[in-house]
Parts: C-alpha cells; sequence; structure tokens
C-alpha cells in the first residue's frame, strides 16, 4: 500500500520524470507536509526507528558539556559562553548538556547562549517543550540569520550530517553514473544515468581511490555546503561534528560494494530506501575526510580526529561511571550503569562514531 508521500512522488515523476536519488531523499526525509522528519511519530528510543548516544544516559551530555567547557577556556576564557546546536533532536542532549554545565560549569552557565539550528517543526515543538525550564538560555534560530553578524560559538552537530540527502554514484565502464528514482510500471524504482551535476565528477575525482565495476559510493555534496553555511555563521571559534562514519579510504572500500546507504523503521534495517516512504529513516555514513579537507576550503583547521569512544574517555566518562557507584545500588542504578557502558565498550553505541573538531580562527 503506497504511503501518502509515495503516491505524490509517483504524480511528480509521471509528470516531470525521473529524481535523483538526493532529491528524492531530500523529499523522503523532509518533505514540510510528509517527510520523514516533519511528521508528529516519535523517531528517537524505544518507540521510535532507532537510538542515539544522547538517549543512551545523560553522561553523554554531561561529557559533551566538560569538553565544550575545556575548549572554551582554552580559546576565549573570560568571554561569554556560547553554544550552537544543529539538529537537536528531541532536545534531550540540549537539556543535558544544559544541566551539566550548570551543575558543574556555574560560572559558564551564568551567562550561556544556547542556541539551536531546527529545520524540523515537529522537532522544535518537543525541543520547547523539554527545554523550558531553562528560560531564555535557549534560543531558536537559523544560520542564515546568524550570518548576518557572525558569532563568536562551538557549533556542534550530533548525528546530523548522516541525515543529509545525498547522492549515489557509481563506476561502470570507466564511467560514472548517477542513480536516479522514476517508474517501473505503476511502482517507484531505481536507475542509473549520467550524472546531474559536474561537482559529482570532480567528487570523485578528489577521492583519488580506485572504484570497482559497479561499486556505489555515496557523496554528501550538502554536507559541503552545509561547512560553508556554518562557517559563514562563525566568525571565530569551533565546529564539532559527531557522527557515524569514516576516513575516506575506509568507506569507498572494496568490501562495501553498495556502499553505506541504509534504512530504518522500528528498530530494523530495511532493504530498500523506496519502502515506506516518508515513514522510514535514510541515512548514510559520513566521510570525514570530505569534512576535513573541504573544511579548509571554509577557514576550519583540525584540532582533533578521533573514535567517540576515545573522545569520551579523554573528557572524564570512567570518572563519571566510578561517581555513580553507590554500596546500596537499585535495579535501576544497574541499568543506568550498563546503559553509559555502551558509550565505550567494544561493539557498544560508540564503535562506529567519530568525533571531529575543527576550529576557525578570526582574520585580523
Amino acid at each position: 500500500m503506497p504511503t501518502p508521500l509515495e503516491r505524490r512522488l509517483l504524480e511528480q515523476i509521471r509528470r516531470d520524470g525521473p529524481l535523483s536519488f538526493r532529491d528524492f531523499m531530500q523529499l523522503a526525509l523532509y518533505d514540510s507536509e510528509l517527510g520523514y522528519y516533519n511528521t508528529e511519530r516519535l523517531k528517537i528510543g524505544p518507540a521510535g526507528d532507532y537510538y542515539t548516544s544522547s538517549n543512551l544516559h545523560p553522561a553523554f551530555g554531561a561529557t559533551l558539556a566538560r569538553a565544550f567547557a575545556e575548549l572554551w577556556r582554552e580559546a576565549f576564557d573570560g568571554e561569554s559562553l556560547v553554544l550552537v546546536e544543529m539538529g537537536a533532536g528531541t532536545g534531550q542532549l540540549a537539556a543535558d548538556v544544559l544541566t551539566a554545565l550548570g551543575d558543574e560549569q556555574p560560572e559558564l552557565f551564568r551567562d550561556l547562549c544556547y542556541v539551536i539550528i531546527e529545520a524540523s517543526p515537529a522537532m522544535r515543538a518537543r525541543q520547547h517543550e523539554r527545554l523550558m525550564g531553562f528560560g531564555e538560555r535557549a534560543r531558536w534560530r537559523t544560520l542564515e540569520e546568524i550570518a548576518r553578524q557572525p558569532i563568536t560559538a562551538i557549533c556542534f552537530a550530533n548525528e546530523l550530517v548522516d541525515a543529509l540527502p545525498v547522492h549515489r554514484v557509481r563506476w561502470q565502464l570507466g564511467g560514472t553514473q548517477e542513480q536516479f528514482v522514476g517508474l517501473e510500471g505503476e511502482r517507484l524504482a531505481l536507475h542509473w544515468h549520467a550524472p546531474s551535476e559536474p561537482e559529482l565528477m570532480r567528487y570523485v575525482e578528489c577521492l583519488a581511490l580506485p572504484l570497482r565495476e559497479n561499486q556505489i559510493i555515496e557523496i554528501n555534496l550538502d554536507a559541503l555546503r552545509w561547512l560553508g553555511q556554518v562557517s559563514q555563521a562563525l566568525h571565530h571559534g569551533f565546529l564539532v561534528t559527531i557522527d557515524y562514519g569514516d576516513v575516506a579510504a575506509h568507506l569507498y572500500a572494496h568490501d562495501r560494494p553498495q556502499g553505506t546507504l541504509r534504512s530504518f523503521y522500528r528498530h530494523q534495517l530495511i532493504d530498500s530506501p523506496l519502502e515506506r516512504i516518508g515513514e522510514q529513516d535514510i541515512t548514510a555514513s559520513v566521510n570525514f575526510t570530505a569534512l576535513i579537507e573541504h573544511g579548509r576550503d571554509y577557514g576550519f583547521e583540525t584540532v582533533s580526529y578521533e573514535r567517540q569512544t576515545a573522545f569520551l574517555l579523554r573528557h572524564g566518562l570512567i570518572e563519571r561511571i566510578a561517581a555513580m557507584h553507590k554500596a546500596d545500588e537499585t535495579l535501576e542504578d544497574v541499568k543506568a550503569r550498563l546503559a553509559i557502558k555502551n558509550l565505550f565498550v567494544p561493539g557498544g553505541a560508540s564503535d562506529n562514531f567519530r568525533v571531529l573538531v575543527q576550529q576557525k580562527v578570526a582574520l585580523p
């Protein structure tokens, strides 16, 4: 049974022709009325389709808060802390970061400004409800609004870049082909045609990697445009990107002939992105090499790049676990400690995540 968004896309493609996979993914996730992220159904947690590190335990946000405080003091000691979270989901991470700063960094919390960039009206409503207790400290803006008067801040994104729409390309017969969504009878189907944008060819050439015949890779041009938008909004400060992915050499290795695109529905991996359109998540692993190299073009220099596990341990996660131990532990205490261990044990939530810290220095 086609979803309402699938029926709309069928009509659009009959009328206007095939969509690039990137444009299809954009509509499937972000259509203003029927896109996955703009519908009211809960996406994150046991009742949703996937978990995020921030929903496993408040210690994730508290550890980030400590890392942000250390970064800020090293670069801007004495100035009022400004945090900009891009794609804040349910607002849980914002609440955990703000709570930890209030409890552990009162001198920074006193004049803190916490800005949220959120495209989804449904998510914004959840965030407003979750953060009501923090009053005027939490504000909602767009990057375009901030760019009119660039700021000094720590900007960060947790599992945002993997949700940006991607182009899919393959190498065949000595040339590059791009995936499109068209029609096969009365159903949507995937087809291959000549690339829709010259940037795709340049991206493949810049990879300098030997792709095998018919090997599919994802190209996230939207992530590069996002870097440019953040750079325009940020006069001086840091960009912290947390997501699952890897460097290009590993991400586009020959043992991934079908690429990294995945779809999720109620915590189940779904074979096709053309199922349950508008009702399932579609995501692809992040190419951190592209963020690092293209970041330089926008004035960002790499401060650190590491596994999320290493980042969390370096900023005191183990000490937090030790502090949680009680002689008279309840079952809930044990469950909490087990949840936090998922952030660093082998095979846990952090295994495939990376943390990239980049700095933009103000020009004299």
